[in-house]
C-alpha cells in the first residue's frame, strides 16, 4: 500500500500526463482507498499551490494554452445552455465556469472547464439524465461565464457568435 506522500505524487503525474479529467473514483480504484481519501489528496494538493481543477466529470490540470481569459453574461432557457456552450467552444473558448448572483447567498460557482464537443455532450446528458438544475435557473436564466481563449480577439468573436444567437445579456 502506497504512503499518502506517494499515492499524491502519483495523482499528479497522472493528472499532468491526462488529456481529459480524471475521476475520484477512478483513483480510488486504482489506489484501492475511498473516494473521500482521493478528495482529501486532491485538496492537499491544491492547497500546496497545484493548479488542480475540479469539473463535473473529474480533476484536471488547468490548460495553460490559452492566455486570454474573460467573463461573458449570459440569459437563455435551460434548452438553450447546449447551443451556448457549443458556440463557445466551436468559436475557440473554453468554459470554465458558471457563476450566479444568489439572493441568499451571494455568488455561487460551478467549475465547468468544458473544453470540446464531447465534454459538453456528456455534461449535457448529466444535466438531463440526472434531472438536475442549472445555476442559472436560480437567477431566471442570468449568469457569467469565464472563458479562456487564445486572445482578446477571439474572446470579441465568441461574444459576437453569442451575441447573434440572442445568448450574450444586455440589460436594454
Amino acid at each position: 500500500m502506497l504512503s499518502g506522500v506517494e499515492r499524491r505524487t502519483r495523482i499528479k503525474e497522472q493528472l499532468l500526463a491526462a488529456q481529459k479529467p480524471i475521476s475520484a473514483n477512478y483513483f480510488a480504484g486504482q489506489f484501492k482507498v475511498s473516494r473521500q481519501t482521493i478528495v482529501g489528496d486532491i485538496a492537499l494538493l491544491r492547497a500546496s499551490g497545484e493548479g488542480i481543477t475540479a469539473a463535473f466529470n473529474g480533476y484536471l490540470y488547468r490548460n495553460e494554452q490559452a492566455i486570454f481569459t474573460g467573463k461573458i453574461v449570459c440569459k437563455h432557457t435551460p434548452a438553450e445552455t447546449e447551443n451556448e456552450l457549443r458556440l463557445i467552444v466551436a468559436n475557440g473558448g473554453q468554459v470554465l465556469d458558471v457563476t450566479v448572483a444568489h439572493e441568499l447567498y451571494g455568488e455561487l460557482t460551478g467549475q465547468l472547464n468544458l473544453t470540446n464537443n464531447q465534454e459538453i455532450t456528456r455534461f449535457i446528458h448529466n444535466y438531463q439524465n440526472k434531472q438536475a438544475h442549472l445555476l442559472s435557473e436560480l437567477t431566471a436564466g442570468i449568469h457569467l461565464h469565464t472563458i479562456s481563449c487564445a486572445d482578446a480577439t477571439q474572446f470579441a468573436l465568441i461574444k459576437e457568435k453569442l451575441q447573434a444567437a440572442g445568448i450574450l445579456y444586455s440589460a436594454d
